[in-house]
């Protein structure tokens, strides 16, 4: 009796994928590492803009491989190439109304349908949820826009960047006194990506209750909003308004980042218990400081904090920050290395936790691909395969899943509602 190797855990279940930018993107990304068929939906005339210009001027090359875009340069934008591994190509205009019938039949043998358009985009198409819903009551549709569904601002669009402005994530980063500051330009979207995903879980567990699909109204803003849970929480009891306060913390004494050996080179340090204190003091082999009374409690080292942070910079700066973190982590103190791109690439930690898939992509060749930030003891993931070319599974897709004819493929491009090559 032979025993079969266990599966990804959502081998079986085929997603519609029309999302497109990063949020979208980033939540279907999960869905092809756990093992769903994800179809990407593009046209010719609005491909995703992950995949970049039909025809890149000189201010475009940062995106390519050593800066050269190659002959279809639509197929290897690293942007393009990240989010969209593990994912099938179809493009449709659905500015047709063959390329709608198309994807309504599509609908019909899909499990999930994911978008994040501006709010009322698929409406306007005659493709909103209780459309599609009518061809397939099972369908699960994960609507990600920008506000929500409802609401006064329901058809505002968004990007990462404006998003912290709006959620209020930009009122409390940056320097203490300064102007808001973004974190990285679009630290919501791979946010509500992972959230994304898990409300999806919720919806396919419903599903298996209730044999019936729903509407997944997310709103990014409010995913965006969630993240200052804390200081939403303190105003509401005390009236308190969260400023910014560079890396400093209103509890925690000390707390920042530090100097150390190298250009540009940190670590971070916590504390938060008298244990981590003292820890600290040993972890920088001066056990006075710990009876120093300018530090002798959290209140004292919150008021002398600019006085503390330049002792412990003393130590850091002759320090390697990895080194230093493996110090003080030793004592007990929570710390971490603050690690450039190429120091995350090579960290010895998410290498062990084969958090990192080598892809060779026919069109840029081979590179490093981050995959799930979890693990699963009964379920591994699915075996990576490169972002697909723009239409790469038109002829498949049209004729295994829609029963189309060649004649009628032909057709198709003809008309230019699918094919291979942007319009420009």
């Amino acid at each position: 009796m032979s025993i079969s190797s266990p599966k990804p855990a959502l081998e079986g279940l085929r997603i519609l994928d029309l999302s497109q930018v990063a949020a979208g993107p980033y939540a279907t990304m999960f869905l092809g590492f756990m093992g769903a068929e994800v179809i990407k939906i593009e046209s010719l005339s609005r491909m995703d803009i992950n995949r970049g210009k039909a025809r890149p001027g000189p201010d475009d090359l940062r995106v390519y491989p050593n800066g050269d875009p190659g002959e279809r340069p639509w197929n290897r934008t690293a942007h393009h190439v990240h989010r969209n591994i593990n994912k099938q190509s179809l493009t449709i205009d659905l500015a047709t109304d063959q390329g709608r019938e198309l994807l309504l039949d599509l609908v019909k043998v899909c499990d999930v349908l994911v978008e994040n358009y501006r709010g009322s985009v698929m409406d306007r198409l005659g493709l909103g949820y209780d459309v599609v819903s009518s061809q397939n009551p099972q369908l699960i549709y994960l609507k990600i826009s920008s506000q929500g569904a409802t609401g006064p601002e329901a058809n505002y669009g968004s990007l990462g960047s404006t998003l912290e402005q709006t959620g209020g994530l930009a009122s409390i980063t940056g320097y203490e006194d300064g102007l808001p500051l973004l974190t990285n330009l679009v630290y919501p979207d791979p946010v509500v990506g992972i959230l994304s995903f898990g409300a999806l879980m919720t919806a396919l567990r419903s599903r298996l209750k209730t044999g019936k699909g729903c509407l997944v109204d997310l709103s990014q803003r409010e995913v965006t909003t969630m993240l200052l849970g804390e200081s939403i929480l303190d105003f509401s009891v005390t009236g308190r308004i969260a400023v910014t306060m560079e890396n400093l913390h209103r509890d925690m004494s000390p707390h920042g980042v530090y100097p150390c050996l190298g250009e540009d080179m940190w670590v971070a340090i916590a504390v938060g218990t008298e244990d981590e204190w003292r820890g600290l003091c040993m972890a920088l082999g001066d056990l006075e400081l710990a009876s120093d009374n300018r530090f002798c409690d959290n209140e004292s080292r919150h008021a002398n904090q600019n006085e503390l942070d330049a002792i412990i910079a003393l130590w850091t700066i002759e320090q390697d920050h990895y080194e230093a973190m493996h110090r003080l982590q030793s004592h007990g103190v929570p710390s971490a290395p603050v690690l450039n791109g190429n120091e995350v690439i090579t960290d010895p930690h998410l290498e062990s936790r084969g958090f990192w898939d080598v892809v060779d992509h026919p069109e840029t060749g081979p590179y490093k691909q981050v995959t799930t930030p979890w693990l699963l003891s009964k379920s591994p993931r699915g075996i990576p395969r490169p972002a697909p070319g723009l239409g790469e599974h038109n002829h498949q897709l049209l004729t295994e899943l829609l029963g189309l004819s060649e004649h009628e493929i032909a057709d198709l491009i003809t008309n230019g509602i699918t094919g291979e090559i942007p319009k420009e």
